[in-house]
């Protein structure tokens, strides 16, 4: 369920690409605990869920070459029966350490270089020549021209915040014009790894620096609007981009693994894979995302969670034959499920009633209770939210995503708990990913604060261990 490349190695930037039923992720990939040199590794998939390693697509040159010390992000579109990987060649000790190269294809297994690499380089003019890089390359009907996104920075514009999404056209993939940033808005160093998309009949441009971040417009070319909130999922989901596979457009990053395996070390580049988003637009503009369907369980691959033997740990509780009420009108209610594997997948329906202030999970609880993680929907507060659980009492939440629900609305959870990685969605509107690598295993328990909440159709399905 959440993969990654092989022992000792760890999903980078992913470059998903949808082609002929399968899904296709190209990625860089880190080996062991730093970044070494990268490569653009590449796996398919026909149903999200069991991939397929296919060969390697580039790696770096050799001395003199413009990716000497490393193919980072790019992009791959399909023109003509042909497919193009445009990718960034670091080569730091160039003229331009960061270009934009080109490999081809006829059957996206076997790529070769061209041989006039780098194809575009930093125009002087408009960008800085130290950051160019990520190239993001689709057509674009309305221009009747390909496009080409890069991150860059603007040379006119002030500040140390002059990161940019520079714009490049072509006509034919191999000559480009670079074009005025198709976007500079003030707001970060460089804006990374950007796409753009349509959904909705609207243009919506993501881009990350420390999280994944959205903007959108009703033309290609902009004005760009933030969305409410203009983040996707938190900082643990990193570097997301997309694609369309003719139903939906999902979206995919990586969960970063953190030094020392410890929950406070310091947060590497690389990981494992999380799983997909798909990303839902709202009237307003907003993208919400929710699980797909291949994810969620059914009667075939889940069992019912028999919460006749739960254990109510403090407040009023009632226990049906598949549902289970908690109530606490002035302060918390908690319940410990029954004993759960060491990973799963757990689902069920939740409703909030009254003026409850919030409710959720505890999880990975030691014995005494005294540590764990606690998730919240918190209604009143509009957002779900992680914490660390302390003996004391809650501490400001270490995550939170905004939600907008409704009294007495039932909301579909999904909780997955699989070796160090803990993920939720909620309501098909948010999710959240995190590290969880203590404590290592624990009980789950539910909660209800200051109101009543109603829990129906637990499933749970065991995982595999975590590799």
């Amino acid at each position: 369920m959440h993969a990654r490349p092989g022992p000792g190695k760890y999903f980078g930037d992913f470059i998903p690409f949808f082609w002929d039923g399968e899904y296709h992720i190209f990625y860089l990939e880190r080996h062991g605990e730093g970044v070494e040199t990268l490569s653009w590794g590449h796996i398919k998939s026909r149903d999200l869920l069991t991939w397929e390693p296919l060969p390697y697509v580039v790696h770096p040159g050799r001395q003199g070459e413009p990716d000497v010390e490393g193919c980072w992000t790019g992009s791959v579109i399909e023109h003509k029966g042909m497919f193009y990987c445009f990718y960034t060649g670091y080569s730091p000790r160039a003229r331009y350490p960061q270009t934009i190269c080109l490999a081809v294809s006829a059957d996206l297994e076997q790529w070769r270089k061209v041989e006039d690499n780098p194809i575009l380089v930093p125009d002087e003019r408009l960008y800085e020549a130290n950051d160019w890089r990520d190239p993001y390359v689709f057509y674009n009907p309305y221009a009747g021209r390909f496009w080409m996104l890069i991150a860059a920075r603007d040379k006119h514009a002030a500040g140390p915040r002059n990161g940019c999404v520079a714009l490049a056209t072509s006509d034919d993939l191999y000559n480009w014009e670079v074009q005025p940033p198709l976007w500079s808005g003030g707001v970060c160093h460089t804006p990374e790894c950007p796409d753009m998309f349509t959904l909705a009949q609207r243009w919506y441009l993501i881009y990350s620096h420390g999280v994944t971040r959205y903007r959108f417009s009703d033309a290609p070319n902009g004005p760009w609007r933030a969305g409410i909130p203009d983040t996707l999922d938190a900082t643990e989901v990193c570097a997301g981009k997309s694609l369309n596979d003719g139903k939906r457009q999902l979206l995919f990053g990586w969960i970063p693994t953190r030094e020392g395996d410890t929950d406070n070390g310091k947060r590497q580049w690389g990981g494992h894979m999380a799983l997909p988003r798909e990303l839902v637009p709202q009237p307003d503009g907003s993208l919400w995302t929710r699980l797909p369907t291949e994810f969620h369980l059914t009667a075939r691959d889940a069992t019912l969670l028999d919460v006749a033997v739960a254990q109510p740990v403090r407040g009023h509780w009632q226990v049906h034959e598949q549902a289970i009420t908690g109530r606490a009108l002035d302060g918390v209610a908690l319940l410990r499920l029954p004993d759960m594997p060491a990973d799963y997948q757990l689902s069920l329906t939740m409703t909030l009633q009254g003026a409850a202030a919030e409710a959720g999970f505890l999880v990975r609880m030691n014995e005494t209770g005294e540590q764990g993680r606690k998730i919240g929907i918190e209604p009143s507060r509009l957002r779900l939210a992680f914490y660390d659980w302390l003996p004391w009492g809650d501490a400001e939440p270490t995550i939170t995503r905004r939600l907008a629900l409704t009294p007495g609305q039932p909301l579909t959870v999904h909780l997955v708990v699989h070796g160090s990685i803990c993920e939720v969605f909620v309501a098909d509107q948010a999710s959240v990913a995190t590290r969880l690598y203590a404590p290592a295993e624990g009980w789950l328990g539910l909660y209800v604060a200051d109101g009543t909440m109603r829990c129906e159709n637990l499933r749970i399905k065991e995982l595999p261990k975590l590799t």
